[in-house]
């Protein structure tokens, strides 16, 4: 194990970094609205595709959404979902040369694609645990889920320095550490162990009389009680993966801002009312601001996809099972977000 004194940083002096991407003959109030077509049409012809070859494991599990505002909610929240993205500042992927400085730029979607991954899994997970729905099944819907978002991304957002390994070191703090394939895998095995424990806790104590009474025709509860904890946690890699790359990584990469500086200069004998509260509220390090916003996102996008798909699609679901069933994921994102936060605070970690 990494010992906490040793993740030291000496933090670079800021370099001045060139645009990370090409000029682009798309006017920027068009590039929402072409990303939200773009993402549903992909969607949609993606799953059609996948039809063909057999979802027939669906078929019982799956309601007729006869209601206007059932469809109207799924695209609503599908467009809010991809607005979180874009006004979060998330990036695309796309790698050009910087010939000035001889760099070649890599703009990543790790955060959107790790975003939608982690938000999205909680509904496939309860089919595939609880209706008898194929794994396989489960894994296309994922990929489909995260492709139609990803790749529009990729054209027409720019990028974030933070997953780029080559961007000039004084544009990251913490490079060495965010960089580190040990600390990568700690910290992923750490947020999948999170994500296990909460998960199997849940199938240990209330959530199986919670799912009997709260939805009508589930098929089958063995998936909790025949459940081991390494077992899960093993199941949750993945996820522990994207949770590392959307809150752990950007957190730690985080250089100081001029909020934080502003900060830095508090005193209390001096400030006014007004000041002290918002210092006591939000008086936070870059670091701590920015993992603070990305838990807060990753559990209001875990719950509201979890809890609409859920009520929306799956037959005899009643809506406090489905925000019950949400409410668990939350609670997971939650959870590792606060361990990330202790993490983040080692002895040593730059801010």
């Amino acid at each position: 194990m990494v010992k906490r004194k040793q993740m030291a940083e000496i933090s670079a002096p800021a370099v001045p970094v060139p645009p990370l991407q090409q000029p682009s003959s798309i006017p920027n109030s068009l590039r929402f609205p072409i990303l939200v077509f773009t993402s549903m049409f992909i969607s949609s012809a993606m799953y059609s595709f996948v039809s063909t070859f057999g979802t027939g494991d669906l078929a019982g599990v799956m309601k007729r959404r006869d209601e206007w505002w059932e469809i109207a909610g799924l695209l609503g929240w599908k467009a809010t979902e991809l607005g979180i993205g874009w006004w979060g500042q998330y990036d695309g992927i796309h790698s050009f040369p910087h010939r000035a400085m001889d760099i070649t730029y890599a703009r990543s979607g790790l955060d959107l694609a790790c975003l939608t991954m982690m938000s999205h899994m909680p509904y496939l997970y309860l089919l595939t645990t609880f209706y008898y729905v194929r794994p396989t099944t489960m894994w296309a819907g994922l990929a489909i889920d995260v492709a139609s978002t990803y790749f529009p991304f990729t054209l027409l957002r720019d990028s974030s320095p933070i997953h780029q390994q080559d961007a000039p070191k004084g544009q990251v703090a913490n490079r060495s550490i965010i960089d580190d394939l040990q600390i990568k895998l700690y910290t992923s095995f750490l947020a999948a162990a999170i994500y296990g424990v909460v998960i199997y806790g849940s199938f240990r104590s209330w959530l199986p009389k919670y799912l009997i009474l709260h939805f009508d025709g589930i098929k089958d509860l063995s998936g909790a009680y025949e459940a081991v904890l390494p077992g899960v946690i093993l199941g949750f890699l993945l996820s522990g993966y994207a949770a590392q790359s959307f809150l752990f990584r950007p957190a730690l990469g985080a250089k100081p801002d001029a909020h934080e500086m502003k900060m830095a200069e508090f005193d209390p004998e001096t400030a006014t009312l007004s000041e002290t509260i918002w210092w006591n509220v939000w008086g936070y390090s870059k670091r701590s601001r920015t993992l603070i916003k990305r838990t807060a996102v990753l559990a209001f996008a875990s719950a509201m996809q979890t809890g609409l798909r859920t009520y929306i699609t799956i037959d005899g679901v009643e809506p406090a099972g489905a925000a019950g069933w949400a409410s668990m994921w939350a609670a997971a994102a939650f959870s590792v977000g606060g361990v990330f936060w202790w993490v983040g605070d080692a002895e040593g970690v730059s801010n």
